[in-house]
């Protein structure tokens, strides 16, 4: 059974069934994992906001702001989530970003290694 393919945009955190004429990955999924990338790309809305109020603040550093940390692992795991269920394309174009690399690293599952 082919599954549909549906059209994700990371930056406007959309999933739509018709490819947009702006940035998008295309996936394919359940209804489940839909519900799931759905979840994930909320997550990314609420730590935008608390990252964005944190911006505000002149004097605070990002560099040891938990915020700052949790934002960039769970768009991490957003990235790895669309990874896992993308089209030989979005595959390619995230393995180019070279942003997730445990994908390209084969000795990731090693004793010892740390991202």
């Amino acid at each position: 059974m082919t599954l549909p393919t549906y059209y994700v945009s990371i930056s406007a955190r959309t999933i739509q069934a018709e490819a947009p004429e702006t940035d998008h990955l295309a996936i394919r999924g359940t209804d489940r994992q839909l519900e799931m990338l759905r979840r994930k790309l909320d997550r990314e809305d609420r730590n935008d906001e608390r990252t964005s109020a944190r911006a505000l603040i002149p004097y605070k550093s990002a560099e040891r702001d938990p915020s700052t940390e949790e934002f960039s692992e769970d768009l991490l795991d957003l990235y790895a989530f669309v990874y896992e269920l993308g089209t030989p394309e979005t595959k390619s174009h995230i393995e180019a970003m070279n942003i997730l690399p445990k994908l390209t690293n084969q000795n990731a599952n090693l004793p010892g290694y740390t991202s």
